[in-house]
């Protein structure tokens, strides 16, 4: 399976200093109020997007995360389980998907097929399957965001996740436009269904001559890998190498399973 990327848009907290509610404000006149820090990731990251595609309000929009809005189930958490009160409307509201998605949507101007995706394992990838067999029957475009939202303390992040204590987690938020055609597309990525092995991944690996990068769940292998753990890191690798001009295979890993992505440059 092969998608065509016609623009794309990253953040990260550890590379930006950047009050996003204060941006959405300031810099997009966006109205902020009734949202929480997830959502206005995602909507910052949209906009980011718009600034450097064309979108049609029939382009399909398609949101994934590695854990979700974490911070609001914790703030309902406290309030109904320890504090014994009700839960906050808004809260409510916010803890849902859809709202996310409707936010972002409504920020894009996009009034197409919506959908919002979560899992632990291997969630950008699923995401780009389910976006290529959407489209390969709509014809229409698609727009990926990914949402990685860390909040404090993040021990039970870690803990969601699995990763070590001192390992350092961030924030980040990346989308694609993705398309079938490759008119002015400035990149394609492949992918397929295909789990791999320990050792048929490190064949691949030793059969490929382009840069390789690594998920930090990749404990058995020797490649390059990111210092800080996001869940959807393979959204920003590719947008990292699209911004290089570069080639690039990734390899993600869950529970000794792996899966790759082959970026190529068409720039």
């Amino acid at each position: 399976m092969k998608l065509y990327i016609k623009s794309y848009s990253s953040y990260r907290s550890d590379k930006e200093d950047i009050d996003v509610k204060k941006e959405l404000k300031k810099r997009y006149k966006l109205d902020t109020r009734r949202q929480d820090g997830f959502i206005h990731l995602g909507v910052f990251g949209a906009q980011r997007l718009k600034e450097e595609s064309q979108i049609d309000k029939h382009d399909e929009l398609y949101i994934t995360t590695g854990i979700g809005n974490i911070d609001v189930l914790q703030r309902t958490h406290l309030y109904v389980c320890k504090e014994k009160n009700s839960i906050k409307p808004y809260d409510f509201i916010n803890m849902l998907g859809n709202t996310t998605s409707y936010y972002i949507a409504a920020s894009l101007g996009v009034c197409g097929k919506t959908i919002f995706q979560i899992s632990d394992n291997f969630t950008f990838i699923n995401s780009l399957i389910s976006i290529y067999a959407s489209i390969n029957q709509s014809k229409k475009d698609a727009i990926l965001g990914s949402i990685d939202l860390v909040n404090y303390p993040d021990e039970v992040i870690k803990r969601v996740l699995g990763i070590d204590e001192d390992v350092e987690v961030i924030s980040s938020v990346n989308y694609q436009k993705l398309s079938l055609c490759s008119k002015n597309a400035l990149a394609e990525v492949e992918f397929d269904a295909k789990t791999h092995s320990l050792d048929e991944i490190k064949a691949i690996l030793n059969d490929n001559n382009t840069k390789i990068l690594l998920s930090m769940r990749c404990n058995n292998l020797d490649y390059e890998t990111y210092d800080k753990f996001f869940e959807t890191a393979a959204s920003c690798a590719i947008n990292s190498y699209i911004k290089k001009a570069q080639d690039l295979l990734y390899v993600d890993c869950f529970e000794d399973k792996y899966k790759i992505l082959r970026l190529k440059s068409l720039s």
